[in-house]
């Protein structure tokens, strides 16, 4: 495990309760797999699904939702694995994993990705009614590894694969970079293809056209080499309907994500930004969530409308 891995994994050492709320940052959101998965039937699937058939996406045609618009189920990941998070951690991010999911459940169904030799345990630990279903995973992050689902204005649904390569080729993702597929097939909605790479935490939106993105993220020669920002944003415009996009700068080669934008900036609803600020002069983040502050205070949303900023 690299020592930016240990950095971000790290942090769910301090309490079950800090551990849980970032695992529901990187299992859910505004870019997460949960917008619009169906409900499928309780039981698991086979651990190799099908091709689905891979269709480019009209212009805008699809719209990517915001995260608080009615969705049919979470997807979650059940981690296996002691290579990235280490023997004496693993078992206590199973746990938190399993209480999330228990949490979630009564309220809306859950998807729980889970590897065949860890299906009876993760069945120990969460709520019967969580649908576990059988498939080939590297690690948790569905948010980042799993397709982003997007809807046409009469309810039709397709699932983007935003082709996840280990943020950047810094953790394994040999099985990981199939899920978004697995999950497409297994919703039964068309797969959208693209050639950009990027993770569902580095893009933030509002659900009406505008976007929150990190140029350290997004535009990184080790997802993008040589995509412009007007290619990215066209390219998102196709696929998700976007129609604004704000750039902030981000912050490169301090974590896994290369700084993703849900670490900076997040849609409150549409129009309302909250927003982070390092205050701590000595911080390497505090120049550039000064920075983030200033755009973000000057922009507007894809209605023309300024940003208010919490």
């Amino acid at each position: 495990m690299t020592t930016q891995s240990k950095q971000r994994r790290l942090l769910l050492k301090s309490s079950a309760i800090s551990g849980t709320a970032l695992l529901l940052g990187c299992s859910g959101g505004g870019a997460s797999p949960t917008e619009a998965a169906p409900t499928p039937a309780p039981t698991a699937t086979p651990t190799s699904a099908p091709t689905p058939a891979s269709t480019p996406a009209p212009i805008a045609l699809y719209r990517m939702p915001d995260e608080e618009e009615p969705h049919k189920a979470t997807w979650m990941a059940y981690t296996d694995s002691p290579q990235i998070w280490g023997n004496r951690l693993l078992a206590n991010v199973q746990t938190a994993l399993a209480r999330i999911a228990n949490a979630i459940v009564p309220f809306e169904p859950v998807n729980m990705l889970v590897n065949a030799s860890s299906l009876a345990a993760a069945k120990a630990k969460v709520d019967p009614r969580v649908n576990l279903i059988v498939a080939e995973i590297d690690d948790l992050w569905v948010r980042d590894t799993g397709a982003v689902f997007v809807k046409r204005a009469d309810g039709t649904r397709a699932a983007v694969n935003f082709n996840f390569n280990g943020w950047g080729k810094k953790q394994t993702f040999t099985r990981d970079r199939k899920v978004a597929a697995f999950m497409a097939n297994y919703a039964g909605v068309p797969l959208l293809t693209t050639e950009l790479v990027l993770e569902g935490g580095a893009i933030e939106v509002d659900g009406k056209g505008t976007a929150i993105i990190t140029e350290s993220c997004v535009l990184n020669s080790n997802r993008n080499p040589g995509v412009t920002k007007l290619k990215c944003e066209q390219e998102l415009s196709r696929l998700l309907g976007i129609n604004k996009v704000i750039w902030l700068p981000g912050i490169a080669g301090k974590d896994i994500t290369d700084g993703h934008t849900d670490f900076y900036a997040r849609f409150a609803s549409p129009g309302v930004v909250i927003a982070h600020l390092d205050p701590f002069t000595d911080s390497y983040d505090h120049a550039v969530t000064t920075k983030h502050l200033e755009i973000l205070r000057a922009a507007n949303d894809a209605t023309g409308t300024p940003l208010r900023i919490e």
